[in-house]
């Protein structure tokens, strides 16, 4: 029998229980439904294996299935450094931080839209659209597209996700044919001589570093990986963050009469109900963890979400939701990864969040819950996937 299910409903309710259970009975958990494969759930050994890269390589995915080529997430240096450095010219966190107040406007636009309904889902309302417009406006895609192209983390872990490789993706998407035609029309423009939108597409096709710049599929990978990394991740850093607030009121009036404890709050939700419950690392080599003999090959998921809830590295209170928590201890947090591997766009999550959450609070009087939201139907995701409230008008 296995240690535990990831793929059971009850996982996504009451994830910290299962945490906490997982760290006291099987800290080194074995799952053996549908396919054999391992977690660590203890914030000292998700430590150990991501500072460990070439023992536990990312290079074969950082999904449950065993996968051959990427970028960053899905490489180990020397190429994943050549992926930082290509990211890093095509936007740089000082780039990424000038984006502010076009952030803020974009919010306040949405919320225009929407504030006079006085009742809906606020997930679809608002936080699933600013992340991806924020990042169609990086590559230089049109909004409304990315909007109806929104791709998903639900392939990273699925029941019906195969044991072996996985094929290519199909390229007769109606995202990749978007995509696949705006390069396209950029690679045109570059043989015509003509001037190129300033933006991270153009970055990336005309970028050359050590001698060597993209291919098209290099390009669409780039794309589509900053769409889900820089778009998902930071809708579910809203809708929990809001949603927590919602469900413990007097952290929400301690938020309200001082506006200095948001960013102490959006690292707490980080924390508290990371976005991410983990990726999988695999072993280049035999070996032992947990006192198991591991051999060569095998997947284990790093559990960031329980990391981030360890009593042995937060205390008595990591179970608690504080948005008083000091702020230098919580960004101790995993909820972005850990080493090599520390997710490049935190610094955008973490602007949007701050914004959009002061403005949702700002604009919506009286914001409160009309029912229990459902959570977020891919396995490697958590929070919630609706947000259904009302407010005054």
């Amino acid at each position: 029998m296995a240690d535990f299910d990831f793929f059971d409903p009850d996982f996504q309710k009451n994830t910290q229980r299962h945490f906490q259970r997982m760290q006291k009975e099987c800290p080194f958990a074995h799952a053996d439904k549908p396919f054999d494969w391992y977690a660590v759930t203890r914030e000292a050994d998700v430590a150990g294996l991501l500072k460990d890269w070439e023992l536990w390589t990312s290079n074969s995915g950082p999904g449950l299935a065993h996968a051959e080529g990427g970028v960053l997430v899905s490489v180990d240096p020397p190429e994943h450094l050549f992926d930082r450095r290509l990211i890093n010219k095509a936007f740089s966190p000082a780039q990424l931080l000038a984006m502010e107040d076009e952030i803020a406007e974009l919010v306040r636009n949405l919320i225009d839209g929407f504030v006079q309904k006085g009742e809906g889902d606020l997930m679809q309302l608002f936080a699933v659209p600013v992340p991806l417009i924020v990042i169609a406006r990086l590559l230089g895609i049109d909004e409304e597209v990315a909007l109806n192209i929104r791709p998903t983390a639900e392939g990273v872990i699925h029941p019906s996700t195969p044991p072996g490789k996985i094929p290519r993706p199909p390229m007769d998407t109606p995202g990749h044919l978007y995509l696949k035609g705006v390069l396209d029309e950029r690679r045109q423009k570059i043989a015509a001589g003509e001037t190129l939108p300033d933006d991270v597409i153009t970055s990336l096709i005309t970028a050359e570093l050590d001698g060597r710049s993209l291919n098209d599929e290099e390009v669409m990978g780039f794309m589509f990986f900053l769409f889900i990394a820089g778009s998902q991740t930071t809708t579910q850093l809203i809708g929990n963050l809001i949603y927590r607030l919602l469900e413990h009121p007097d952290q929400l009036d301690m938020l309200k009469n001082d506006w200095d404890l948001l960013p102490n709050a959006v690292e707490e939700s980080l924390r508290f109900d990371s976005p991410v419950n983990g990726l999988f690392r695999t072993n280049t080599r035999e070996t032992e963890l947990g006192g198991r003999a591991l051999q060569k090959d095998t997947k284990v998921i790093c559990m960031f979400g329980a990391a981030n809830v360890d009593p042995e590295f937060w205390g008595d209170t990591a179970g608690q939701f504080d948005i008083t928590r000091p702020y230098q201890q919580t960004k101790r947090h995993y909820a972005f990864g850990k080493g090599i591997h520390y997710c490049m766009g935190a610094p955008l999550a973490r602007l949007e969040a701050r914004i959009a959450v002061r403005a949702i609070l700002d604009r919506l009087p009286g914001l409160r819950l009309t029912g229990a939201p459902e959570e977020i139907a891919a396995h490697v995701m958590h929070g919630v996937d609706t947000l259904p409230v009302a407010w005054n008008t």
